[in-house]
Order: structure tokens, then sequence, then C-alpha cells
């Protein structure tokens, strides 16, 4: 092993015009007590490897992607503007908006639960798109964004379909709902303020279409319900007068009721006259007990009880009696006046429920129309400049914390 040692002799006095210089000796000398020779390593600089790696994250992490989008803003971003309009949904009995509760329901005469959500989601749905794109030209007002190749449609990179079309849809049109008071709002972003107001005059259109289609078979709907309740009264009337006609028929009476008390009047009648005969017998027998006339009123006496009894027979006391065919008769007149009375309470059901339907009529009341935008309202710019580069500089620090973490586990 070689150790270096300075040379003991002395050193000429370098000249006065150029630098001063020192000799140096290489003296070998000999190990003393055993020493051992260590290789030499030699190690690279760790803050300048830890300088250039944290830059390269810095620069792919935060610069890169702040550049990009600083470029697509000012260089590709088009100019978005917007339209807002506000409703609410309101029955013909009330001012007042319909109030939306937790639980759906049809339209009824407190207003439908959920019907502002109702419109609300047919706002946002494919049957309006389905609408707007051959009525109203959805897919000629999106693809005006020109070189816009995140909010126009279509783009090279995305399908050219409905599907495509209805998610690109989802991302110009806004539509929500205050719970507290039912007001319907809708907004509407295209790259001119005039689709921008079209479009939304547009949809507050469709929207009172789905509200009267709504009225319509909520009418047709409650009309079919009492009309098929007339319908099954009206048959049940015609059922039990075809039953009392056929009755009569077999009877040969029109009312037996009617012959019943008939008979009854009769024989009350012949009743009185058998008691007055039978006071005029005792009277003539007191008189003159060997009377003539004495047979004769006997004999009067005796055919009317023989007739008494057989208006009694035809009353009662066999198979083709009136009672039998009174008992019969009296339960078809009461199916009859039972199907008459089930007949006008239907009938009355009917006009009631054409009634409540027109009292239960919603309409969509405009609050405020849709606007003409005098200025665009996106992109903003400078704000998602510094939104994305704060969250890519939070991103930066995490990615950096795990990266060095790992780091210094392995070494």
């Amino acid at each position: 092993m070689e150790r270096v040692k300075l040379s003991d002799r002395p050193v000429a006095s370098p000249p006065l015009a150029g630098p001063r210089t020192e000799t140096i000796q290489l003296v070998p000398v000999e190990p003393a007590h055993g020493l051992l020779d260590m290789p030499f390593v030699q190690h690279e600089a760790p803050t300048r490897r830890s300088y250039s790696v944290k830059a390269k994250l810095f620069a792919g992490v935060v610069a890169v992607p702040t550049i990009a989008l600083t470029a697509y803003f000012f260089l590709f971003a088009a100019d978005r503007y917007v339209a807002e309009a506000s409703f609410i949904v309101r029955s013909a009995v009330s001012q007042s908006a319909v109030p939306v509760p937790q639980m759906g329901g049809l339209p009824g005469r407190h207003g439908d639960a959920g019907l502002a959500d109702a419109v609300s989601t047919y706002v946002l749905s494919r049957d309006m798109v389905d609408q707007l794109e051959p009525q109203d030209g959805l897919r000629d007002v999106l693809s005006r964004g020109g070189w816009d190749f995140v909010y126009r449609f279509p783009v090279f990179w995305r399908r050219d379909d409905k599907e495509q079309l209805y998610r690109h849809y989802l991302m110009m049109v806004d539509a929500e709902v205050d719970k507290t008071n039912g007001i319907n709002t809708i907004a509407v972003r295209t790259f001119r303020p005039e689709d921008s107001q079209r479009l939304a005059e547009a949809l507050l259109q469709h929207a009172e279409e789905l509200i009267n289609r709504l009225n319509e078979r909520m009418i047709r709907d409650a009309e079919a319900y009492a009309q098929s309740v007339v319908a099954r009264a009206r048959d049940h009337v015609v059922e039990v007068a075809l039953q009392l006609a056929a009755f009569r028929n077999a009877v040969g009476s029109v009312d037996p009721s009617r012959e019943s008390a008939t008979a009854l009047d009769q024989i009350a009648q012949m009743a009185t006259e058998v008691a007055e005969t039978e006071a005029k017998l005792q009277q003539q027998m007191a008189l003159s007990p060997s009377s003539p006339a004495l047979l004769a009123l006997r004999e009067r006496i005796r055919t009317a009880k023989e007739q008494i009894e057989k208006e009694k027979r035809k009353i009662v006391g066999a198979d083709q009696s009136l009672t039998t065919r009174l008992g019969e008769f009296e339960k078809l007149t009461l199916d009859r006046e039972l199907a008459a009375r089930e007949m006008d309470g239907a009938l009355a059901n009917l006009t009631s429920a054409r009634q409540d339907a027109q009292r239960q009529h919603l309409y969509l009341q405009r609050i405020s129309e849709p606007n003409l935008a005098d200025e665009a309202r996106y992109p903003r710019r400078l704000l998602g400049i510094a939104i994305a580069f704060a969250a890519f500089f939070a991103l930066f620090v995490v990615v950096n914390a795990v990266y060095t973490s790992i780091r210094e586990h392995r070494a």
C-alpha cells in the first residue's frame, strides 16, 4: 500500500510572474501494525438524485397537466351561455305549488305526491332527448362548439349514437326541484344564447305536454271506472226487470201484492155483509120466528161465508196461492228497488268523478321565462385553472410522500 508523503527537499521560489506551485512526491511506506486495506466506495450525492426525481414528479403531476388544461381553456374551450327558467305545478283549486311528499302517487285532490320530481325526471330522460332531437334540432345545437372536444357533440373520440347523445345532453341541461316550495328550475347551457333560450322554451313546452297527458289519463281512468260501475248497475237493473217479467208471465199476474190487497178488501166487505145479515137474522127471528124471510137470510149468510173461505184459499193455503207468489214477487220487487238505487248511485258517482277530475286538474305555471344571456357564463377559465392546479399539487404532495416513504424503507 502506498501512502502520500510530502517531499522534504526545499522548493525553489517560483518566478514572480507565474503562479506558486508545490511538488508532491509519492513515497512507498510499509504498513504498520497490520493495517488493512479498505476498498474505496464512492456514493452519489442523495440530494441531487432526490431533487431530480421530485422535479420530474412535479412536472408530470402538476406542471404538464396544468399547462395542458390551460391550453384547452384558452385555445379550444368554447363559450357556453346559460338560459334558466322556473315554474311550479299547481292544481285548479289551489294557487299554491303542488307539495312534494316523500312517497309518490297518482294525481289527486291535494296534488301529485312527487309530480314535481316527475317533471324534473322527465326533463332529464331519454324520452325528452327523443323529442328534442327531431323537433327542436338538439343535435345541431350541440354541434356548434367549434374545436371544443369536451362539450361539442359529436367528436372523433366519442361514438355518434343515441346513448352518447343522451349522456352529452345531461352535461348541458340541469333540472332540480326545491322540496320546500315545489319550485322547479331548469338550466340549459349551449354555445349560443338564442339556442339556450329556445331549448329551455322547448323543455317547458314538453313538460306542459307531460302534465296534460297525466291529466287526460287521470280523467280517463276516473271516468272509465265510474262508467264501469254504471254499466254493472244497468246490467243488474235489466237482469232484475227480466226476472220480474218472467215471474209475471209464469203466474199470470201483473202485481200479486195488489191482487192480495184487493182480495183482502173483498173479504173484509163480505165479512161486514155477513155480520149485518146475521144481525138482521137475529132481529127477524126475534120479531117473527116463522117468517119466510129467515130462510133467505140464512142462505145469504152461508153463501157469503163460502165466498170468504174461497177468497182466503186464494190468498193462503195452496201452492198457487197469492201468499206464495207474493213472496217471490216482493223479493224481485226489492231487488228492482236496490238495483235502481245502485243505478242512481253509479250515475251520481260518474258526475262526481267528472267534477273531481276538473278540480284535480293540474297546470304548469311559469314563474320566470327562459332568459337570453348577455354574456357567457362558462367556461370559468381562471377559476378552473386555479382549482385544477390546487388539485394537481395536492396529488403531487401525496405521491411524493408515498415515494419518499418507500425509498426510506428500502434504504
